[in-house]
């Protein structure tokens, strides 16, 4: 290429990158985005199989016999190999490596594999096997999603930064990726409820008039309440706030109108008390509401929390009536480890919009030895810290600094990141409006940052939750067909009498 022509072509990039950084959708931003790619080269590495991170010719074999069993209609064969496959390659498939050079993707001999599990595993799904009843086929694709996973959306707390989590959710809904599993601390508690309150016809109006949503969360005391309360800031504001975006519902409620699975963490208030995970299956009766009121409580800002409860007849009762709770960020701002436990979970989507986080992590997809400087430094402040706090904690035990060493070593030495991360941009100057109210231009900024942020991931969250989503999908095809022909009829009995067999042949290829 002549210096004329790399000029030219650098120009070029130049100009597609302001584009990109200018785009007001998705869709416009993965046409310069695919453009891009093929300007510098990103394509033709998609277009070449051979990777260091994948066993791509036996991932292109298994393409074929996967789509000859298929088309064949041997489904006995065709479970087999998806089972083993699947299970085979899903370390390989899940590396995060193969999503750093491209904008619009991965290789796309993962593209084209996802493609045929999915096309098989509907296949299996929608065509009656030989022997296995509809009902049968129902339970075993249900443990097979079990044991598989499922996505969860994590939301950090985050102050007024937090606001910025309603445009990732926003961008994940409208690609169809909002996993039905989210969960929030402090302000991502705030907007998890909203959403998880919501049926999918109420998060179309909801996410329509977004801008229109009630923005005032903080009321600063007067010096003389704040001495007198003990707190910086007005609660009844706060609470009267969530009213107005979350509404009112237990855990179970919210979860068996919506299908949505919410999650909030909350911290307690004595040393010896365990933080909680809330939701409909630790705490099926407590309001949401009051659930996010605790979990926003930051320590000096909001006072302690007290849950309370609704038992039959509309009746409110406290929870745990000698507890109080405090701001989740403190000792579980992302549970993954409980959501894994409590739900299966084997992908978490973190959206980190911590003030006190996100200056050590913006370097995280950088490359090079700048980027290799800054993580180094930023794991030695974090373990360092942790360790200092832990030293002084026990030295300390037992006198009034006690609680505050143990809050902020909890805070200190969490984990803030999961498997796929979309975070707040670091900007010193929105540091000064991170305790204030949002404009509704504020308001409409968030939410476009957090669309932003959440653009440029959107490829790597379609395909790490594709098979999850296709186990979704398959189970309620089943689900469909067992409906519209409900167990006992002809069509079940002939399938078991042709066959010979009592089903119990296909647990070893799909558990």
């Amino acid at each position: 290429m002549t210096a004329k022509g790399s000029e030219s072509k650098s120009g070029q990039i130049r100009a597609l990158t302001r584009a990109l950084e200018r785009a007001e959708s998705y869709p416009q931003w993965l046409e310069i985005a695919t453009e891009l790619d093929h300007i510098d080269g990103s394509m033709a590495w998609r277009e070449n199989d051979a990777s260091e991170f994948l066993h791509e010719r036996l991932i292109r074999e298994q393409i074929q016999e996967l789509r000859a069993l298929r088309e064949g209609e041997d489904l006995d064969q065709l479970a087999a190999l998806l089972q083993e496959s699947v299970y085979r390659h899903l370390g390989e498939l899940n590396n995060p490596e193969l999503y750093l050079h491209a904008r619009t993707g991965t290789k796309f001999v993962v593209t084209d594999y996802l493609d045929e599990v999915e096309r098989a595993m509907h296949t299996l799904a929608e065509r009656p096997i030989p022997g296995i009843p509809e009902s049968r086929k129902l339970a075993l694709f249900q443990l097979a999603e079990r044991v598989y996973g499922r996505p969860a959306l994590v939301l950090s707390g985050g102050a007024s930064f937090g606001i910025y989590h309603l445009g990732v959710v926003k961008a994940l809904w409208e690609a169809r990726l909002l996993p039905r599993i989210i969960s929030g601390s402090s302000m991502g508690a705030i907007v998890a409820a909203a959403v998880c309150n919501r049926t999918d016809e109420e998060l179309d109006t909801f996410f329509g008039q977004i801008t229109e949503i009630h923005r005032l969360a903080l009321k600063w005391r007067n010096p003389r309440e704040i001495w007198e309360k003990g707190s910086a800031m007005d609660e009844r504001q706060l609470f009267s706030h969530i009213l107005a975006n979350v509404g009112s519902a237990t855990f179970l409620e919210a979860h068996a109108r919506t299908g949505r699975t919410l999650v909030i963490s909350v911290s307690p208030t004595r040393t010896h008390q365990k933080p909680r995970v809330l939701n409909y299956l630790t705490a099926p009766d407590v309001l949401i509401e009051y659930a996010t009121q605790a979990s926003c409580a930051v320590p000096g800002l909001f006072p302690p929390v007290a849950l309370k409860a609704r038992r039959p007849g509309f009746r409110l009762v406290p929870y745990m009536s000698t507890e109080t709770w405090i701001d989740g960020t403190v000792h579980g701002d992302l549970p993954r480890e409980r959501l894994a436990r409590l739900h299966n979970v084997n992908q978490t989507i973190v959206s980190q919009a911590n003030p006190h986080v996100i200056p050590f992590i913006t370097h995280r997809q950088e490359r090079g030895l700048l980027a290799f400087a800054k993580q180094a430094l930023s794991s030695l402040i974090h373990a360092g810290s942790a360790e200092l706090l832990d030293i002084g904690r026990h030295l300390l035990d037992g006198t009034p600094l006690s609680p505050l060493l143990d809050q902020a070593h909890a805070v200190a030495a969490q984990t803030y990141l999961g498997d796929i991360n979309i975070q707040f941009p670091f900007r010193p100057a929105a540091y000064l409006e991170v305790l204030s109210n949002p404009s509704p231009a504020d308001l409409a900024a968030y939410v476009r940052l957090g669309e932003k942020a959440t653009w440029p991931r959107i490829t790597m969250i379609q395909d790490l939750t594709r098979i999850s989503r296709a186990f979704h999908r398959s189970v309620e095809i089943i689900r469909n067909n067992l409906e519209a022909d409900p167990p006992g009829k002809a069509s079940d009995r002939k399938s078991r009498a042709a066959s010979g067999r009592d089903g119990s042949a296909l647990p070893e290829t799909f558990n």
